[in-house]
């Protein structure tokens, strides 16, 4: 069999324009939809939807108790038992107050060791899921629990902590009386109430079915959850049968069909049989052609001895796919004809032939790289890859195509394809800290090609922050250090993004561009702060105030009167709506320190403001009074009138 190209393609246009915008908001909506809330968010909404179907675990009360007196939890518990929705929904429960709602990161970037760098406020509630951690790591921050704790008492904080399972042996003896280890709440129960908050109530006998009894018996809680989407979907299809049909069709969605495949691969020996049996399930719900390509493909990357007989001399694609059980719908599309099956011949051929890894790995990157596949067989093949790789424990793949797909000379039409292979692996529960730590390597990498660094603007405003903010925000400030064009202004309203919508994002910002001031090293940095500033917030906080006094310093300081005065006009409308009025002032005229000449530029700049009709309040005339007063005041001349 020959090799398949799909098409000619035509000029590569990766600058500003439609055709570049449409990628990064293709990309943008794939993983959107994808994530959707998503099962690791901390968002309120998030947590709100989780609350409502939470069903409590044995010793629930128990860590509630733990948590109100020490400020501390730390939450044991098997796989699969819910230990991480239990940490959040203890947070939850807590009376909310002036802090924020956030995850500390997992992983130690250019920041060092989590519990040393991260800044303890006032009430905030704090999670920290260690559950997948390595042990290094776990030794590392036990250490530093104590003195972290101490922090988190001293500012009325609370923090809920999920311990590793597979670590217990490691765990300090003094961290043991603040542990809970928690039990698997029914699974039946954690069915119900799903299906109860999408208005399903069927009645004891159907949920007690032999097959629905044993399934729950050992579902992880995630998977029972997505049964009650499952069965929530076919009722909103409209299938019939009522409750029963809608649970069998679910059950059956998810049966096991692995001894199944195990035996049809046996019996279909020929490497022309399994490569489009493989391809079947790959390209599932895809055209014949889709599917005779990506079998063609296959064996060429494997190098697979063609068929020397003329080709009528083969049986026809319908024959073959039939033989495999497989048929073509009335809509004209390719499917096996029993439910999963699909699923279960991937899982068997990442399972059973892990010698292919490699070579599978380059066929799917070349399928995805075809043009005219269109976008949602784009996104199942990416899905379908990425759930196959990740469960043989090689995230490396997935790594490896997003590099591929946007290296040098890559088409910006395979950006959306990275942008979701990348948001998989940050996704996933064992993984994402793999996945996490390379985008932080990747960015603070000058060299990389531009759709990269796009790509990672993207997952990090995208996919990242749902679950770790912070971390996003490491990676996007990096990323504004490092990027050009027009991938440097959406890393910019990315960055921005973040810091304005949430204020402990807003505070950690600050907190970053004030470390590199004084050296000068980042001069993006001293823009990025006047932007920064035209969200005024947390100005009783004397850190905020602090870091914004040192951030005007230095635009006094190094920039000329018209590349701040924009940004002090802005303050002065602040000011003239009665937002902390002198407080904005006041900050003001301590970064000019004792300076005459940027006292000077800053008093005459507020009366040619106040002059040009610009304002929006009558009251603007009181400006440039109050900050003359304030000038005065700094100098130890506070008896001196106003001078117009």
């Amino acid at each position: 069999m020959g090799a398949y190209i799909g098409e000619a393609g035509g000029a590569v246009h990766t600058g500003e324009g439609s055709q570049y915008n449409f990628y990064l908001a293709a990309a943008a909506e794939r993983v959107r939809d994808r994530t959707g809330p998503g099962r690791r968010s901390i968002t309120e909404d998030a947590r709100k939807r989780l609350s409502e179907r939470f069903v409590h675990p044995p010793h629930m009360r128990e860590a509630r108790d733990l948590l109100d007196r020490h400020s501390l939890v730390l939450i044991a518990g098997p796989p699969g038992a819910g230990r991480r929705a239990t940490a959040l929904m203890l947070l939850h429960e807590l009376p909310p107050g002036a802090g924020g709602f956030y995850e500390l990161p997992d992983t130690e970037d250019d920041e060092g060791s989590t519990l040393e760098a991260v800044a303890v406020h006032e009430d905030d509630r704090l999670l920290l899921d260690l559950s997948v951690i390595d042990e290094t790591r776990y030794l590392s921050v036990q250490r530093r629990l104590h003195d972290f704790h101490a922090k988190v008492i001293e500012r009325g904080a609370h923090l809920a902590l999920v311990i590793p399972q597979h670590l217990a042996y490691l765990q300090r003896s003094d961290l043991k009386p603040h542990t809970v280890e928690i039990g698997r709440p029914p699974a039946r129960d954690v069915l119900s109430r799903h299906l109860q908050r999408d208005d399903i109530r069927p009645d004891s006998t159907e949920l007690t079915t032999r097959r629905m009894t044993t399934y729950l018996a050992k579902a992880p809680l995630r998977d029972v959850a997505d049964l009650a989407d499952r069965i929530r979907r076919f009722r909103d299809d409209g299938v019939p049968g009522g409750f029963p049909g809608w649970r069998d069709q679910a059950l059956e969605r998810l049966a096991d069909h692995s001894a199944q495949v195990a035996a049809d691969i046996a019996a279909h020996g020929a490497g022309r049989e399994r490569a489009l049996l493989l391809a079947l399930a790959m390209f599932h719900g895809s055209s014949p052609a889709t599917v005779f390509h990506g079998a063609s493909a296959l064996l060429n990357t494997l190098s697979h001895p063609p068929d020397e007989r003329p080709r009528l001399e083969h049986a026809d694609l319908n024959a073959e796919i039939t033989a495999l059980g497989a048929e073509t719908r009335a809509d004209g599309l390719v499917q096996f004809r029993t439910h999963n099956y699909d699923q279960a011949v991937r899982t068997h051929f990442w399972t059973y032939f892990p010698d292919l890894s490699e070579q599978l790995r380059r066929w799917v990157g070349q399928c995805v790289s075809w043009t005219g596949l269109g976008e949602a067989t784009h996104e199942q093949v990416i899905t379908r890859f990425a759930e196959q790789c990740l469960a043989a424990g090689r995230p490396q793949d997935l790594l490896w195509l997003a590099e591929s797909w946007t290296g040098d000379g890559g088409h910006a039409r395979l950006i959306p394809d990275a942008v979701q292979a990348l948001a998989h692996g940050l996704s996933h529960e064992q993984f994402g800290q793999i996945f996490r730590r390379q985008i932080y390597e990747w960015s603070t990498n000058h060299a990389l090609p531009p759709n990269l660094k796009q790509v990672l603007v993207l997952v990090c405003s995208e996919a990242m922050r749902r679950t770790h903010p912070h971390q996003a925000l490491v990676r996007l400030h990096h990323l504004d250090h490092r990027a050009e064009g027009p991938v440097a202004a959406t890393a910019r309203r990315a960055l921005l993004g973040l810091a304005h919508a949430d204020s402990t994002m807003y505070r950690l910002l600050l907190q970053r561009i004030g470390r590199d001031l004084p050296d000068g090293r980042w001069k993006r940095d001293l823009v990025l702060f006047l932007e920064l500033s035209t969200s005024v917030r947390l100005l009783g906080a004397p850190d905020v105030r602090d870091g914004l006094t040192a951030g005007w310093a230095a635009a006094f300081r190094r920039f000329p009167v018209d590349g701040w005065r924009p940004y002090a006009e802005h303050w002065f409308e602040y000011r003239t709506d009665g937002l902390d009025q002198d407080r904005l002032l006041d900050v003001l005229v301590a970064a000019c320190g004792h300076s005459p000449t940027s006292l000077g530029s800053l008093y005459r700049v507020a009366r040619e403001w106040e002059r040009s009709g610009r304002h929006r309040s009558a009251r603007h005339e009181d400006v440039s009074g109050r900050l003359f007063q304030k000038i005065n005041s700094a100098q130890g001349l506070e008896t001196l009138g106003t001078t117009v």
